[in-house]
């Protein structure tokens, strides 16, 4: 394998936290593991050769035992805690490495099932999904559902030893390259809102589902529309109990809350490390202007990764993050935005909207960050009445 980079956290982060010190053990034993295994070559423009690069990384990962690090060691993982996570998300962000392809199964699905699933689901699926060697994507919103994911049609009904669904979900990121979705589905005539849901695990690979890569301004087709059209999945392959899938639902949404908040702002803060140095042919007032957006950017990062950091530290005191999540989400979001406009501007001029350079295509993909994981109108609201107090 390549080496990847070594840059000093501090030089990056910003100062040292007694709560995740740079010299801790676990960020030395994976510094150095990092340092001699690193991906190879360069990160990939085009989208396919990214996930492929990204799926190969993750193979890597497991093979040296840092895949899915919060997962128990009985299922593969080192039972890290939410601070060991949060250490162990920076160092991968120093390091210039990816995180790994799998996202909804080893983050959502695969802590899902360890919960509610059965013994029977866990073992023939936890396995393969930390190894990369099936890909998820989640199925769960709806073209006319908006933010409300309670009004779904997407309807099933259990023949024999078989469930079979019908219906159509959008935003499933990556599921061209998906193995296996999990489906949120109305398996109850007559139900209304969160009542009479189950969620069902369906295999991609059958003449009943049709995968729609949808194009964004980015020319990258991230997210999918997936068409069921009688697709078939076996009786068992429930997750949790039948009817019960919004309580399943939101047990997949505190994972999915949960680990956002330890990657975000390591990232964030790699870019502006990456422009640190203006262009040379600025006059005195337009450098001025760079450094006093790039200090404002770095000093919100601070603020963020603050954020995180006290998510963290709730979440191993057994507290429940809750709506904290939201307020991270929503400050990531806008700031995820306004950190790739500075730095396309900083690298190729306020013109830099060309799809085939790196900054602008991170610049144009950026714009819908304060979209996906809830949008942040509904952050805000949920900011509002459940942190803040505000009445409805």
């Amino acid at each position: 394998m390549s080496t990847a980079r070594v840059i000093h956290p501090r030089s990056v982060l910003g100062p040292d936290l007694p709560a995740v010190p740079y010299a801790h053990p676990l960020r030395a034993e994976f510094r150095a593991w990092l340092s001699s295994n690193g991906p190879e070559g360069d990160y990939p423009l085009e989208q396919d050769d990214r996930f492929a690069y990204r799926r190969a990384w993750q193979r890597s990962l497991a093979a040296g035992g840092w895949a899915g690090i919060g997962w128990p060691v009985e299922y593969g993982g080192r039972g890290a805690g939410s601070l060991d996570k949060f250490m162990y998300y920076e160092e991968l962000a120093l390091a210039g490495c990816p995180e790994p392809a799998n996202t909804p199964g080893i983050l959502l699905l695969g802590p899902t099932l360890m919960e509610i699933g059965t013994p029977q689901l866990r073992e023939r699926f936890l396995p393969k999904i930390l190894a990369g060697d099936e890909m998820w994507a989640q199925c769960f919103s709806e073209p006319d559902s908006g933010s409300d994911l309670a009004s779904m049609r997407t309807k099933a009904r259990l023949e024999g030893d078989e469930w079979l669904i019908d219906g159509s979900k959008t935003w499933s990121t990556f599921a061209q390259y998906a193995d296996f979705v999990f489906v949120l589905s109305r398996t109850e005539p007559g139900s209304e809102k969160h009542r009479g849901l189950t969620l069902l695990i369906v295999p991609v690979d059958q003449p009943g589902v049709t995968v729609r890569p949808i194009e964004q301004i980015s020319g990258d087709a991230e997210f999918c529309e997936v068409f069921l059209d009688n697709a078939r999945a076996p009786k068992d392959w429930v997750v949790g109990e039948i009817g019960e899938g919004w309580k399943a639902a939101m047990t997949l949404f505190q994972f999915e809350r949960a680990d956002q908040g330890f990657t975000d702002h390591a990232r964030l803060l790699v870019e502006l490390h990456e422009v640190r140095e203006l262009p040379a042919d600025l006059d005195d007032a337009e450098r001025d202007e760079l450094r006093r957006r790039w200090a404002l950017l770095w000093t919100r990062c601070q603020e963020l990764r603050m954020l995180n950091l006290r998510m963290a530290a709730l979440e191993d005191d057994g507290v429940t993050v809750g709506p904290l999540g939201s307020l991270s989400n929503l400050v990531w979001g806008e700031l995820y935005k306004e950190i790739y406009d500075f730095v396309a501007e900083t690298v190729g001029g306020t013109a830099a909207v060309a799809r085939d350079t790196v900054a602008s295509h991170d610049r144009v993909h950026s714009r819908a960050a304060s979209i996906y994981s809830g949008t942040s109108e509904i952050q805000r609201n949920i900011v509002a009445e459940r942190l803040v107090g505000l009445p409805r």
